[in-house]
């Protein structure tokens, strides 16, 4: 009963947080967009202060925009701050239930680093925290924005690498996504937010507007545009065994999150100029290709001399597959086999054997963080035994 119940939270939860998500990404990228793309008026305008004018055409509907400074406070004002306010507290949640809570199973490998759960956390919260005060005081004493991300590619390079000698594969790439989404969160509630409440404050007091608010706010919310499409892709990493399991899967990691702040620069120098800046594209294409080509090269598996009965596989799935894999699971994390996957007999063995040989020794994602300590050997003598039974 209370499996269910978790179940059911950690349902509603992640819906939650991929709702949230996705209209603050969609609100983020309209904005920049927006921001970019306004132009000096050539007309009559309804505004005073006016910045920029822009019309769209959206779902039948033409619209007419006026970017401007306000010297009263408008009647109706909307706001956008709690998408990125309830991605951020769902994500920490989701951090906690899983990576935290079953740090056993999700967080440690002991093939990477045989630590306890207590060290693991440590370092997870510490971890996070700490790339949040290295990138808050960074913008606090370096102005150029260039200067900031360069910096911040470096840190995020050598927090990869380190996060793939600590944890499991897919614990390593949503602590990287965990890291800067917390910087994006952050900058939300400590800087954006403030700096619009202050802001509003003048105009109710009726003061004029310090337009150095404005720039900060700015500024922040730019870096999370940048931000926006490396996280994303990190927190959908659990899908990506092929990179995340890769012994140079920090680097594959890196050079994907290049490419997508590539692509946004692309747009970005797009939307505010009206100019395709080829050579990005070049960086775009370098990056990705080099994850990709990357992915091929994986070192040799050990050599395994002569054949595999079946009762030495058969062994080796006992020991390390069943205890999750089977009708009647022993791990603790699990009320039933997931995804219905049963390994119990040779037969149910080899109804998956493409699978199994998939999951153990290409992706290499299963057993799931390593958690029953499966060896290359072993690895290497359940895929000679099958494409054996397949002969």
């Amino acid at each position: 009963m209370m499996a269910v119940f978790q179940d059911w939270i950690a349902i509603l939860l992640r819906w939650l947080h991929l709702m949230a998500g996705i209209a603050w990404v969609g609100t983020s990228f309209y904005f920049n967009w927006f921001d970019l793309s306004v132009r000096p008026p050539k007309g009559e305008v309804l505004k005073e202060n006016i910045r920029g004018t822009l019309d769209e055409i959206h779902g039948g509907s033409f619209y007419y925009h006026e970017q401007y400074w306000p010297k009263t406070h408008p009647e109706r004002l909307l706001v956008h701050a709690w998408p990125a306010k309830t991605t951020l507290i769902t994500g920490a949640l989701l951090l906690a239930g899983i990576y935290w809570y079953g740090a056993r199973t999700y967080l440690i490998d002991p093939s990477v680093a045989d630590i306890g759960p207590t060290a693991a956390i440590g370092i997870s919260v510490a971890s996070i925290l700490a790339c949040w005060f290295f990138y808050n005081e960074l913008c606090f004493f370096v102005e150029d924005n260039r200067k900031v991300m360069a910096v911040m590619a470096v840190f995020v390079a050598l927090a990869a690498y380190g996060y793939q000698h600590v944890f499991s594969g897919r614990a390593a790439y949503i602590h990287v996504g965990a890291m800067l989404g917390t910087c994006m969160g952050l900058n939300v509630w400590t800087s954006i937010v403030p700096h619009h409440i202050a802001m509003r404050k003048q105009l109710n007091a009726g003061e004029a507007l310090d337009l150095r608010h404005g720039d900060q706010a700015k500024r922040r919310s730019q870096h999370n545009n940048y931000f926006t499409l490396p996280v994303t892709f990190a927190m959908i990493s659990n899908h990506f065994a092929l990179a995340y399991n890769h012994h140079r899967a920090w680097l594959i990691l890196w050079l994907l999150m290049a490419g997508g702040v590539s692509i946004r620069h692309y747009l970005n120098v797009l939307y505010k100029e009206d100019r395709k800046e080829r050579p990005l594209l070049v960086v775009v294409v370098a990056a990705f290709g080099g994850a990709v080509g990357l992915s091929f090269v994986r070192p040799a598996p050990p050599p395994v001399v002569g054949p595999v009965d079946t009762a030495t596989a058969m062994a080796i799935v006992q020991k390390r597959c069943v205890p999750c894999h089977s009708q009647k699971p022993t791990h603790p994390t699990f009320v039933a086999p997931p995804g219905g996957f049963m390994l119990d007999t040779p037969e149910q063995v080899m109804a998956k054997a493409e699978k199994v040989v998939q999951r153990t020794n290409v992706s290499r994602d299963m057993p799931l963080g390593n958690a029953t300590a499966m060896t290359d050997e072993e690895r290497a003598q359940l895929k000679v035994w099958i494409e054996g039974q397949g002969k």
